[in-house]
């Protein structure tokens, strides 16, 4: 080749250089359709590897086990009870228990019988009771006898009275209520050597004279 003509070494310079160039050409071409392939899938990769890690990170949390509750609260530990041998004393003492009967309720008395009215020693209810007479029953003649229940206190006296039976005439009626409380003295029933007062009964009669 050194003692080739000078000619055919600058016609094999010129092949060279093109196929160089040919080769570049391709090189670039390559390299451009690597680059373009690169640009249109890379997002699709970068999408596909985020998947691919929040699988990845979705399974890690499903296998640690869940935080327990703010209001947890851990189990107590229970001491075991010691099997102590049982000391038997002798039994406590029996309470003796009285029963308290209730006491009767006193009863009260039983009220003496009615018996009639004894005027006590002294005493004259008909001259007594004679002003007592209301002057509207001597006009119109009014006479009559009224049976009246008188409570005699233990000193005699009457304290309360009451009409069991009238004279048909009211004004004679209270005529004689008012005489024998304010002039009547009788006998108090006694009970053993001691007065009592009680309820006797007593007529009295009130008739015109002439």
């Amino acid at each position: 080749m050194a003692n080739a003509p000078q000619h055919t070494r600058k016609k094999y310079s010129r092949k060279t250089i093109v196929g160089i160039f040919v080769i570049g050409i391709h090189v670039l071409f390559a390299f451009a359709l690597i680059i373009g392939t690169a640009v249109k899938y890379v997002p699709q990769l970068a999408e596909a590897l985020d998947m691919k890690l929040l699988k990845h990170e979705e399974e890690e949390e499903k296998k640690a086990p869940p935080p327990p509750p703010p209001d947890f609260k851990p189990p107590s530990v229970q001491t075991p009870l010691l099997d102590l041998p049982m000391v038997h004393g002798p039994p406590p003492p029996a309470a003796i228990v009285q029963k308290v009967e209730p006491k009767p309720e006193p009863k009260p008395p039983a009220p003496l019988p009615i018996v009639q009215a004894k005027v006590a020693k002294g005493v004259n209810l008909g001259d007594a009771c004679g002003s007592y007479y209301p002057s509207a029953s001597r006009r119109l003649s009014e006479e009559g006898s009224v049976v009246l229940l008188v409570f005699i206190a233990p000193n005699g006296k009457v304290t309360e009275s009451k009409v069991e039976t009238s004279s048909g005439f009211q004004r004679l009626d209270e005529a004689a209520e008012k005489c024998v409380k304010a002039q009547g003295r009788f006998e108090p029933q006694k009970v053993g050597a001691e007065a009592v007062g009680s309820w006797q009964r007593m007529k009295w009669t009130w008739r015109l004279t002439t």
